[in-house]
């Protein structure tokens, strides 16, 4: 009975994993179809289209928003959501190069399970990610993230990344493009106010926000993190060389924790960073901005079908 099937919008990014995506769902969309007969499909062309389409979607009423691709196809679906006021549920179906939220809540990529969980799973409340910071012009910016966010090298990564066709894999490219960055990259002095409480300044490479356990292709750089416990996972990368810090970055692809006196574990609600060098942020692989900025948790605030 098709009047028991959720009606969907699938926001397609079919340039996502360099247009291999696109072939994918081309391949699985006639399945995806007769699974979903009052579906309806919509096609991102550019930046920003999946959050104007998500909003449109919600705005209309629509119930069910399922994003196809990777983090950044992700990062736009649940800002056009949440921007709508949603109170619609999301849906993932992991097709992009690094697809590190999916990988941390073990959603499957395959077409018959996603179709399973999108059918007949139970929506479940999960935290997100709050940013304020500002463009390159000082203008205010005001975005979500459900996955990780970072200031440091991590966001000049992914401004290599995102100048670059992804030819090779998530994890591949991610440590390539870190590789050349680290080359030329100066840690910036920072300054931070976690949960009220004011550090000195100090030097880093990376300080990661993290909701989940993994970001840049597959670095689970923040193994104890859940995204119901109302919290964030700072984990701060001190002044770290640049061969050290390629070492300890690699180590975190096995899953544990990096076992250095520079870096450092934590959790908070809100913190707020500043720094007099020209520091970008990134949040689920997505250029947002640059600092001063505040991070905080919203906690139970968007629903998804997970397993």
């Amino acid at each position: 009975m098709t009047s028991s099937i959720p009606r969907a919008t699938f926001v397609v990014n079919a340039h996502a994993a360099g247009g291999r995506c696109g072939k994918r769902w081309a391949a699985c969309e006639p399945l995806m179809r007769q699974a979903f007969p009052t579906g309806e499909i919509q096609f991102t062309q550019g930046v920003g289209d999946g959050t104007r389409i998500a909003r449109e979607a919600v705005l209309r009423g629509q119930k069910l928003i399922v994003a196809v691709g990777g983090d950044g196809t992700l990062f736009e679906v649940v800002n056009g959501m949440l921007s709508a006021g949603s109170s619609a549920v999301l849906g993932i179906w992991p097709a992009g190069s690094g697809a590190d939220f999916a990988r941390g809540q073990h959603i499957p990529d395959q077409v018959d399970a996603i179709c399973e969980l999108i059918s007949t799973g139970t929506p479940r409340f999960v935290d997100v990610g709050h940013i304020q910071c500002v463009d390159s012009d000082g203008v205010a910016v005001e975005k979500y993230f459900l996955n990780a966010a970072d200031f440091g090298i991590g966001a000049k990564v992914v401004e290599r990344l995102q100048k670059r066709s992804r030819l090779l894999p998530g994890r591949s490219s991610y440590l390539w493009q870190t590789l050349r960055t680290l080359v030329t990259f100066k840690n910036p002095k920072v300054s931070m106010e976690i949960d009220g409480a004011a550090l000195d300044p100090k030097i880093i490479i990376t300080v990661v926000v993290a909701n989940s356990r993994y970001f840049g292709g597959g670095m689970c750089i923040a193994p104890a993190a859940k995204i119901d416990d109302g919290l964030l996972n700072l984990v701060q990368v001190g002044d770290l060389g640049r061969i050290e810090a390629m070492r300890r970055l690699q180590e975190t692809f096995g899953g544990q924790p990096i076992d250095h006196p520079d870096v450092h574990y934590s959790t908070c609600r809100i913190i707020h960073a500043a720094s007099a060098s020209r520091v970008p942020i990134e949040a689920d692989g997505e250029l947002v901005g640059f600092l001063p900025a505040s991070f905080e948790v919203i906690p139970q605030s968007l629903k998804i079908l997970l397993p």
